[in-house]
């Protein structure tokens, strides 16, 4: 496995818009993985929240929403349906907009979120919604 450290930098000036001036973290599959390992059965993170306890860990100003979704896809997609090692529940991060996070086993994701006891919604776009309300999701 690559071991790829987690790094800080400047906020890019074209992103200063969004989070004004500061530190960002561009974080490793492997601190991400570390925090997901802490979302209790039962529960879902966002990314969002993900990306705040990231940089609260870390003491940034943020951490990158793009860099943190991309690691859990290349999380996701390392384990197959059948080997999929449950000390890392990647399943339990959804997107902000309640979204199961698409990857190549996305449908498995679902399914694992369903049988914590959650309800999908399918949209038309062939895409899957977790039925959670905003003040339900995990905090790091």
């Amino acid at each position: 496995m690559n071991m790829i450290k987690s790094k800080i930098v400047d906020i890019p000036i074209k992103m200063e818009k969004f989070y004004g001036k500061g530190k960002m973290l561009h974080p490793s599959a492997e601190s991400v993985e570390e925090l997901i390992k802490l979302i209790p059965k039962g529960s879902i993170a966002t990314i969002e929240t993900l990306s705040r306890g990231l940089t609260k860990d870390f003491g940034t100003d943020v951490t990158c929403p793009m860099r943190t979704g991309n690691a859990i896809k290349k999380i996701a997609e390392r384990y197959e349906n059948d080997t999929v090692d449950s000390q890392i529940p990647f399943w339990r991060v959804i997107r902000s907009d309640k979204l199961v996070i698409k990857s190549k086993n996305f449908e498995f994701s679902a399914s694992k979120i369903e049988d914590e006891g959650f309800k999908l919604i399918f949209t038309k776009s062939g895409s899957i919604k977790v039925d959670i309300n905003s003040d339900s999701v995990f905090l790091f």
